[in-house]
């Protein structure tokens, strides 16, 4: 799937560092033995080894996250921001592993693959599966473990077989864990067994929110569950709530957003991207694309490149190194 494997320009690379122009990143990447692709438009791009490379040598170190996609409410956009993170940090270089646990598989149909073809959670957990074959390789940097609807028994195999919640996850992927920089499990919008697994496993938990009353008390009702289980497990994670599909024409969406900033117990946990609306994610998906290797700008290049900079930690390294 070469659409999901490069789309890192040497523009872009300037626009990151900020402190150099184009024509010192060619300089630089000359200097570092690094070559540049040119696509059939002539677009020059960066394969992801190569970006990564070049981060590296100038000092920045990608991290080690597990990180899930959660909150008690459909349709805010969970999976659309679990595919442009896994898809845009893998362009940086990142080598990422998406497991789908959503018994639908969205984000599995969203790479178009036959989701009933392959292993799912289910086969690694109650039928012993192997994990690393039950791995789908998108591009070297980018990996998926599928779902779909066989993953609805999930819940009921983990009551069945009075699993260890705090730990399955983690010893599953403990053998495959130092392959990968990233693992994003993109979770149903539910509390149950799978997912309370996923948080006990999460470094990170992203929670998207919409300017919608049900994705407002979604987000409470979440808030409260993700407290209830970092005090029952004594876990030490972090939360982020992300504004998705933010639209200024919308006052509805201003207001909700005014109240979020003003709620004291939840402002700090509140990251400084807002992901507006753009329909052209969904024109991606449908034709087997993604939103970055378009040559037709958007606001949800911008808004999800400044997403996964501030994931991976890209935008603190450059206000350090800009010091």
């Amino acid at each position: 799937m070469n659409d999901y494997y490069s789309a890192i320009t040497p523009k872009i690379i300037a626009e990151l560092l900020g402190d150099i122009t184009i024509q010192g990143v060619y300089k630089a990447l000359k200097k570092a033995e690094i070559t540049i692709s040119e696509t059939k438009t002539g677009r020059k791009k960066l394969l992801p080894e190569d970006v990564r490379k070049f981060l590296e040598l100038r000092g920045f170190k990608f991290p080690k996250l597990n990180i899930s996609f959660q909150i008690v409410k459909g349709g805010v956009g969970k999976t659309s921001l679990s595919f442009l993170l896994s898809t845009r940090a893998s362009h940086y270089g990142a080598k990422v592993l998406i497991i789908d646990l959503d018994q639908q598989g969205n984000i599995t149909r969203s790479f178009h693959l036959k989701e009933r073809e392959f292993p799912v959670m289910l086969n690694i957990i109650r039928d012993r599966a192997n994990i690393e074959e039950s791995i789908i390789k998108l591009s070297d940097s980018l990996h998926l473990i599928p779902s779909n609807l066989n993953n609805s028994k999930l819940d009921i195999q983990l009551t069945q077989e009075s699993i260890n919640l705090r730990d399955i996850l983690t010893d599953l992927l403990r053998p495959i864990r130092d392959h990968y920089d990233l693992v994003i499990f993109d979770c149903p919008p539910a509390i149950n067994k799978i997912n309370l697994a996923a948080t006990c496993c999460s470094n990170l938990i992203i929670i998207p929110v919409n300017p919608d009353p049900y994705a407002m008390d979604g987000l409470d009702f979440t808030l409260s569950e993700l407290k209830q289980i970092k005090k029952d497990f004594k876990l030490n994670f972090d939360k982020k709530i992300v504004w998705n599909r933010y639209d200024a024409r919308e006052r509805l969406g201003a207001i909700y957003m005014h109240e979020l900033v003003k709620s004291a117990d939840k402002v700090e946990d509140i990251l400084p991207i807002v992901i507006r609306t753009d329909a052209s994610i969904k024109s991606a998906v449908f034709f087997e694309s993604d939103v970055f290797n378009s040559s037709k700008k958007s606001s949800i290049q911008e808004d999800a490149d400044q997403f996964c900079r501030e994931i991976l930690g890209l935008n603190k390294w450059k206000d350090n190194i800009t010091k």
